[in-house]
């Protein structure tokens, strides 16, 4: 009897959290840092103002890129290792890791 209480009430928060349609439209962050950790991005999208330089800080444990096509591209980073790129127009910039295409993100600047 508990097991079946257990599994309807995961059922109605299952239910409760896929009603919730709300669009959440992606907000500044303090900083124009992205992290490099676990295979991802984060923030996965960054939102700058024109001008602003965005640090992309490795602290994974493999090798990583960043690669926007035709605007910019780091060297190989290894965990520690940093790079650095001047938005001075605006638009919308996606970039990802040459080596894992998987991984990637988008600059938005305003």
């Amino acid at each position: 009897m508990i097991k079946k209480s257990i599994f309807i009430f995961l059922v109605i928060l299952i239910f409760i959290n896929g009603c919730s349609n709300k669009s959440v439209e992606p907000k500044p962050v303090a900083g124009d840092t992205i992290y490099i950790n676990h295979f991802i991005f984060e923030p996965a999208e960054l939102i700058v103002s024109t001008g602003a330089t965005v640090t992309w800080k490795h602290n994974d444990n493999v090798a990583h890129t960043v690669v926007s096509q035709g605007l910019f591209e780091s060297k190989v980073l290894n965990r520690n290792d940093e790079f650095s790129f001047k938005f001075t127009s605006p638009g919308e910039y996606s970039y990802h890791c040459s080596i894992h295409p998987s991984m990637n993100g988008k600059i938005i600047v305003k």
